[in-house]
């Protein structure tokens, strides 16, 4: 098996939300009867983001991150140890392959996944990338707390979609406004926090000098890893679909804008702190 890999969304992100070195395996295993909509069984972890419980090779449950900015699945060094899974090649974190992964009614066979020790992985067991969800569906009942999986031509019942775009698969992405500013809007569940790029401050600043900041604020991502960036209270945030008041964004350079050629133009990550104000949304 070659080692040569695709850079995903995550190391892109330079540590601020995690890491996922390689493009997703292209085996999987027979896809389940996906007429009727599937609910993962589990919510959300103490900081309120999706997780799922899932099993590994017949193992488990763990608890996962449900992450749609992710592009591949995550294992902890202690997961992968307890499952023998050996390290078979290194990008920029070691990767090995489960052999079966199964959350809900989801299965996928000779799954590859990056191997990540505890200390940069700061909760949870693993993460679930978009590889795990290809083809479905997801819907976040905010309000209901559940994860449904459905397929992809399924649109759940007054679930905010409209005016979405996909990268990288699941990375869903807006065309919304931050008060008077057009901003591109990137829904990621695996983000604690809303992250808007230099663009979009310099543009608010601009437009609401009175805003409320403070500078440099240090935030800690779900790998562990830490940014220094300027926390900046935001006007009103308008997705056409949702709308939502009194939020506020750390701004910060952030590779991931460099790797999207939205260096030029205003664009947010949307995390959790926004996305579970939501009745629902689906992805």
């Amino acid at each position: 098996m070659g080692a040569v890999m695709k850079l995903s969304r995550r190391v892109a992100i330079g540590g601020l939300l995690g890491v996922a070195p390689f493009a997703a395996s292209n085996a999987w295993g027979q896809e389940p009867d996906d007429i009727t909509p599937m609910v993962l069984d589990s919510w959300t972890d103490t900081y309120g983001r999706p997780t799922a419980s899932v099993m590994l090779n017949g193992k488990g449950p763990f608890s996962f991150l449900v992450d749609t900015g992710s592009t591949s699945t995550v294992v902890t060094e202690r997961i992968a140890r307890s499952l023998g899974i050996e390290p078979l090649g290194r990008l920029t974190s070691p990767y090995g392959v489960v052999e079966m992964l199964e959350t809900g009614a989801v299965a996928r066979k000779e799954l590859r996944v990056a191997i990540m020790p505890e200390r940069n992985l700061a909760r949870g067991d693993g993460i679930l990338g978009a590889d795990v969800f290809t083809g479905k569906r997801l819907v976040f009942g905010i309000r209901d707390k559940l994860v449904r999986v459905e397929p992809s031509r399924r649109t759940g019942a007054g679930a905010v979609r409209s005016n979405m775009r996909l990268r990288q698969g699941m990375l869903a992405e807006i065309d919304g406004r931050v008060g008077r500013v057009a901003t591109r809007l990137i829904l990621d569940t695996g983000a604690d926090f809303c992250i808007g790029n230099p663009a979009l401050g310099r543009t608010l600043q601009a437009a609401y000098p009175r805003l409320d900041r403070i500078p440099r604020v240090r935030i800690t991502g779900i790998t562990g890893h830490k940014v220094v960036g300027e926390l900046a209270a935001l006007p009103r945030i308008d997705a056409r679909a949702f709308t939502v008041e009194d939020s506020s964004a750390v701004i910060a350079n952030a590779q991931i804008f460099k790797l999207w050629e939205l260096e030029d133009e205003p664009a947010m990550i949307v995390g959790v702190d926004l996305l579970s104000r939501l009745e629902s949304f689906s992805i």
